[in-house]
């Protein structure tokens, strides 16, 4: 995907993609809820990560987890975590980890919007 996809309206108006969301769906078929569930506990794990790395100043780490996030999000077409990773990636390539406390937050509650979203589509 190109940064062109992740338009700013395309971002805001959208929790998850449904064209790419729904790629992902008829690629893997029965394995989609064994990715869906493996992509919410990494990714969660990744924010820890980056709330850690934000305590420690450790861009190297924050970089890795939010490369990581971002990764996994496009692959589900998540594209508020996939704008917020890319954030924070560049965040710590310019040693700048210390000041992202509000973008990694806002990671956390972007995560729970596309759980949220996730298991509306879902449901039976």
């Amino acid at each position: 995907m190109t940064d062109a996809y992740f338009t700013k309206n395309n971002i805001d108006d959208e929790i998850i993609d449904n064209e790419q969301f729904e790629d992902m769906r008829d690629l893997l078929e029965e394995d989609f809820s064994d990715l869906i569930q493996t992509y919410i506990i990494d990714s969660q794990q990744r924010i820890d990560t980056l709330r850690m790395a934000l305590a420690d100043n450790d861009n190297a780490n924050g970089f890795e987890a939010a490369h990581a996030l971002k990764g996994a999000s496009a692959n589900l077409g998540a594209t508020q975590l996939v704008r917020l990773g890319d954030q924070l990636q560049e965040a710590c390539r310019e040693h700048q980890i210390s000041q992202q406390a509000d973008i990694i937050e806002q990671t956390a509650t972007a995560l729970q919007r596309v759980k949220q979203e996730i298991t509306l589509r879902l449901e039976p």
